[in-house]
């Protein structure tokens, strides 16, 4: 009884590895049926449709992901512009930054002016009397330790 039940749990978990496995293939990695018949297959016939789908049914590494044009040996070899066209574009780009970078500057808008400082007082108003927590000069006075003004 122990062996029954050992072995339906591992029949679902290869099912259920088998269906999660099928969904995040990419497609041109599954081969001879297409994605739907394979979820049929896993799904009525448990053991036999998931070990069918892991053996036979996902195909290399190699056919799902293209490489990348560095990394390819052909992309290499096939380069048809020469050094010289190479400098002659890089240095045609370059002119062409360089105009946009001159029509950018005409089009800037100036830096704004620095504020003028504010004009000096009114001798009438430097003149008057100071409050008598003044000293005459905008600085109050040394506390002279009156309980009462505290």
């Amino acid at each position: 009884m122990r062996w029954l039940i050992i072995g339906g749990v591992l029949a679902l978990v290869v099912t259920v590895y088998a269906l999660v496995d099928l969904t995040v293939t990419d497609d041109r990695r599954i081969r001879r049926l297409n994605r739907v018949l394979w979820v049929v297959l896993i799904v009525v016939l448990p053991i036999i449709g998931a070990l069918g789908w892991l053996a036979w049914g996902k195909g290399p590494v190699s056919s799902a992901r293209p490489m990348a044009p560095d990394d390819d040996p052909s992309f290499k070899r096939s380069s048809d512009v020469t050094d010289d066209e190479a400098d002659r574009r890089i240095a045609e780009i370059e002119a062409q930054l360089a105009a946009l970078d001159a029509e950018v500057e005409i089009v800037r808008p100036e830096k704004p002016q620095p504020k003028p400082e504010p004009a000096p007082e009114p001798e009438a108003e430097r003149d008057a009397p100071a409050d008598d927590d003044t000293d005459g000069q905008g600085h109050r006075a040394p506390d002279d330790g009156d309980p009462a003004r505290a």
